[in-house]
C-alpha cells in the first residue's frame, strides 16, 4: 500500500484503538480514503424535490451529508441539553457535513396530560438548535423518532395504529411544527416518522402520512415532506416488490430508507437485536459489491418512480470497530456507494451508547468516549486538508 495511505490508516486505527493488541489477524482490506466531492455550502435556502433530485430554490442541486442527533429519545428525555450544544454543530461542520437529522420525542412538545397544548420550553429548545445550525451552515431535518403511541422500530409502538387519537395528535403536532418553521430555510424538511412498524398493512402508514402531509400543507407549502418506507408489517420484516415504500400525493415529497446491510455485520453482538452471541466477522474486499447489490432495489424503486431518495440512516454498532472486524472499511465503502448513487445521507448517530461518534448516551460530550477513528475517517473523506 502507498506510504501516505498506510500512514493515514495507521492514524485512523490509533485514534480508534482497534488495530493493536487484538487476537485476530489484522484486516487485509483497508478503508477507502478517496475524498468525496464537498457538501453544498453557502447561505441557507429553501430546498425542494425536483424529479429525482433535491435542489435549492435557485434550482441548484444540493449535496447533503450529515449525522443524526439522537437527542436521548430512547430514554424519553424531554429537553436533551446534555446531548449536544452549539459546539457540536461546529464539530459537524468541521467533519465536512452540512446536515443534521434531528430526532424528536413527542414529549418535548406535548404532554399526555394536556394534548394539543405545545410546551414553550420545547419550542425554545428547537429554536435554539435552529439558531446553532444557522450559525454553522448546517441544515436540520426534523424527524419524529418517538411519536404518540410509542417508538416504532422494535414493534412496541402499536398504540399509534390502534388508537385514532394518537394519530390525530401526531398530525396536529406536525402541523404546529410546520406552522412555526414555515419561513425558516435552515429546516431542510419534515421527516414524518421513523421506521413505521404497522399492525396489518402498509396502507396504514400511507393513510397517516397522507393525512399528515395535508395538515402540513395548510400552513407550509415550501418545505419537503419526507416519507419513510414501512419497516415491518405485523412483525414481518421482509420487503415487498416496492421495498415497502408507500407514496403520497404531494408536490414536494422526498422518500427515505435506512440501510444496515449486512445486518449480521452492522449489528454484531447488539443486545437489543438478540445478536449477543452472533459474530459478524471481518469486513473484507468483497464487501463493496455486496453493499451495491443490496442497495440496488432501493435505487431502482426511486428511479422507477422518478422521486428523490434520502439515505436517512446507516451505521455500525460499536463492536464492529473492535477486534479487527474492520468497521472503518465498511463505513468508507458506504460513503463511496452513497457518493456513486448521488444520495443525500445522515449517519446514525452522533452521540449515544452503541451507534455513535461519541459513546455515552447519559454523559455530556465532554464526558463521552469519541470513536476517533470514525471521526477521522469522515474528516479525511469529507473535509480533506
Amino acid at each position: 500500500m502507498p506510504l501516505v495511505r498506510f500512514v493515514v490508516l495507521a492514524i485512523l486505527c490509533y485514534g480508534l484503538g482497534a488495530c493493536a493488541n487484538l487476537p485476530d489477524r489484522a484486516p487485509d482490506y483497508t478503508p477507502s480514503l478517496k475524498p468525496l466531492a464537498p457538501a453544498s455550502s453557502g447561505p441557507h435556502r429553501f430546498l425542494h424535490a425536483d424529479g429525482t433530485r433535491i435542489v435549492d430554490d435557485a434550482g441548484t442541486p444540493m449535496r447533503l451529508r450529515g449525522v443524526a442527533f439522537g437527542n436521548q429519545v430512547y430514554g424519553k428525555v424531554r429537553l436533551p441539553v446534555r446531548h449536544h450544544d452549539e459546539d457540536d454543530y461546529a464539530r459537524v461542520a468541521a467533519m465536512g457535513m452540512n446536515l443534521v437529522r434531528f430526532y424528536l420525542y413527542y414529549g418535548t412538545l406535548e404532554s399526555d396530560a394536556a394534548p394539543y397544548q405545545y410546551l414553550a420550553d420545547g419550542w425554545d429548545w428547537l429554536d435554539r438548535n435552529v439558531a446553532w445550525a444557522r450559525a454553522h451552515g448546517i441544515y436540520l431535518i426534523f424527524n419524529v423518532h418517538a411519536p404518540q403511541g410509542g417508538f416504532q422500530s422494535l414493534g412496541a409502538g402499536g398504540a399509534l395504529w390502534r388508537e385514532p387519537e394518537n394519530q390525530k395528535r401526531f398530525t396536529a403536532m406536525w402541523r404546529a411544527i410546520a406552522q412555526r418553521y414555515a419561513n425558516e430555510p435552515v429546516v431542510a424538511g419534515y421527516d414524518l416518522l421513523n421506521e413505521p412498524n404497522v399492525l396489518r398493512d402498509k396502507r396504514e402508514w400511507q393513510q397517516l402520512a397522507q393525512a399528515t402531509s395535508r395538515a402540513i400543507r395548510e400552513v407550509d407549502t415550501r418545505h419537503p415532506v419526507i416519507v419513510e418506507r414501512v419497516n415491518a408489517v405485523a412483525g414481518r420484516w421482509e420487503s415487498d416488490a416496492d421495498m415497502n415504500f408507500v407514496t403520497i400525493e404531494d408536490p414536494n415529497v422526498i422518500y427515505t430508507f435506512h440501510f444496515y446491510e449486512p445486518f449480521r455485520f452492522t449489528h454484531t453482538h447488539a443486545p437489543w437485536a438478540n445478536m449477543q452471541n452472533v459474530e459478524g466477522g471481518q469486513w473484507n474486499a468483497g464487501g463493496a459489491a455486496t453493499l451495491r447489490r443490496e442497495m440496488a432495489p432501493y435505487l431502482a424503486w426511486g428511479a422507477r418512480n422518478k422521486v428523490p431518495l434520502y439515505l436517512g440512516e446507516f451505521g455500525l454498532v460499536r463492536y464492529a470497530f473492535e477486534d479487527n472486524r474492520n468497521g472503518l472499511a465498511w463505513a468508507a465503502d458506504m460513503l463511496d456507494l452513497a457518493e456513486e448513487a448521488g444520495l443525500p445521507w445522515t449517519w446514525h448517530a452522533y452521540h449515544e451508547d452503541y451507534f455513535a461518534l461519541y459513546y455515552g448516551d447519559q454523559k455530556s460530550i465532554a464526558e463521552a468516549t469519541p470513536n476517533q477513528g470514525l471521526i477521522d475517517l469522515f474528516k479525511t473523506k469529507l473535509a480533506p486538508q
